[in-house]
């Protein structure tokens, strides 16, 4: 009886001591796996803070150790909903997802820029107030009117948007084919074409081309060249010019034919067309349209410099270009210096058409 009870007794203490062991064990793995959690999560912290910084880093160093900071006045000289106010308002974007700069785009039309470069004066030089505005600004607006008293050497460039070139086109119920067939309908026939008004690009070029071309030609005009296109279609005109972007859809849609382009390089962005120089058929007339942004002198040339680094490190994100594709906007990479180098060399191209075909 006495060992049975000492054998239970052994039992129960046993059992005891296992279970005691038991516990012990668990308490221990439970703390050796929260001090395992907040490990990992200090790891994990110091990876986010390490890849933050890298980031930020690279962003700085793409934008050659300028980060935009703070609000950004952006005056536009177009319309809403044009191209330059689009492609403004992708980039004003771009800035702000990238660098948490806040870009507030402003539509201050007319006057290829005059409007909004007056506003802009009003301001003291700041890498954050700026104004996109057309080559015309520069170029023949200043010709065709004494009283913008307007001189590129007020103004900083800061680096393009777009640059583009201008296609001569006809409506596909023409009979036209190419610019062969308009000299010949010429020799009989006054050529109405489709243009901006006076000293705008599509009436420069045009005006230049068909005077040198020798040929009767009056210009019907209006305030865009959506517009130019349409009364081209409509049979109002029979030729009108556009920017290859602008021209693109109807080119597509198979409404307008291209016969001609005034640029260096023939045109191969349309599909079926090879579009000729104007210059391969014997008319050197090479003026294209910019929209670049611009800033007042006395702003830090390393300040402007640094800003357009950052702009064309936003157009190599994803998003940038995912926006950019969608509204069919090609980019263009002209920096500061090499900006303003074009804008005096066309403005000497101008100046001469304006002598010889506006005075």
């Amino acid at each position: 009886m006495f060992k049975k009870r000492l054998l239970s007794l052994v039992c129960i203490v046993s059992m005891a001591a296992a279970m005691t062991a038991c516990g012990t064990s668990d308490s221990g793995n439970t703390a050796t796996t929260a001090g395992q959690t907040a490990a990992v999560a200090a790891e994990s912290t110091e990876k986010a803070e390490t890849t933050e910084k890298a980031e930020a880093a690279e962003k700085t160093e793409a934008a050659g150790g300028y980060i935009p900071e703070g609000d950004f006045n952006i005056r536009v000289f177009a319309a809403a909903g044009g191209v330059a106010d689009t492609i403004t308002r992708i980039t004003a974007q771009s800035l702000q997802e990238e660098y948490g700069a806040t870009a507030i785009v402003n539509n201050l039309t007319g006057a290829s820029g005059a409007v909004a470069a007056a506003d802009l004066n009003a301001y003291e030089p700041s890498i954050n107030e700026m104004a996109v505005v057309s080559m015309s600004l520069f170029t023949m607006a200043p010709l065709m009117n004494k009283d913008l008293n307007i001189s590129i050497d007020d103004y900083e460039m800061v680096g393009s948007l777009i640059r583009d070139e201008f296609v001569l086109f006809v409506s596909k119920d023409s009979g036209i084919k190419s610019w062969e067939d308009l000299v010949e309908y010429g020799k009989n026939n006054q050529i109405i074409y489709a243009s901006n008004t006076p000293g705008g690009n599509t009436h420069i070029v045009q005006t230049a081309l068909f005077g040198e071309a020798g040929l009767d030609a009056q210009a019907l005009t209006s305030d865009g060249s959506n517009k130019d296109i349409l009364a081209c279609m409509s049979g109002d005109a029979i030729c009108g010019s556009a920017t290859t972007t602008l021209a693109k859809p109807y080119v597509e849609s198979g409404d307008i034919i291209p016969i001609g382009i005034f640029s260096k390089d023939v045109y191969t962005g349309y599909e079926g067309y090879e579009v000729p120089t104007m210059a391969s058929l014997g008319y050197d007339i090479t003026i294209p349209s910019y929209n670049f942004l611009i800033t007042r002198a006395g702003v830090d040339k390393a300040e402007i410099d640094g800003f357009f680094q950052a702009v064309l490190a936003c157009r190599e994100t994803d998003k940038f270009k995912e926006l950019a594709a969608a509204s069919g906007y090609e980019p263009d990479n002209t920096d500061s210096d090499t900006l303003r180098t074009e804008i005096e060399f066309y403005a000497n191209e101008c100046k001469e058409i304006y002598d010889k075909y506006y005075k």
